[in-house]
C-alpha cells in the first residue's frame, strides 16, 4: 500500500489524535476506580499507536529520498 506524502501525513495525524483520544478517555476514567489497570493499558496503546502513526510518517520520507 502506497501513499502520497498528504496522505500520510493525514493518516498519521489522524492516528496520533486517536491515541490522544483514547488515553484522555479511557486513562482518565480508570483513575476515577480503584482498579488502575486500563490506566497502563491505554497508556501502551497510546505508545504503540504514537509510534504506528511516526513509522507511517517514516517510511513516506524514506521513499522520497530514493
Amino acid at each position: 500500500m502506497t501513499f502520497n506524502n498528504e496522505q500520510a501525513k493525514y493518516i498519521s495525524e489522524i492516528i496520533k489524535i486517536v491515541a490522544i483520544a483514547q488515553f484522555g478517555y479511557f486513562g482518565y476514567k480508570s483513575l476515577e476506580t480503584p482498579d488502575h489497570a486500563i490506566f497502563y493499558i491505554s497508556g501502551v496503546v497510546f505508545i504503540a499507536l504514537s509510534a504506528i502513526g511516526t513509522l507511517i510518517l517514516g517510511l513516506i520520507k524514506e521513499d522520497i529520498k530514493k
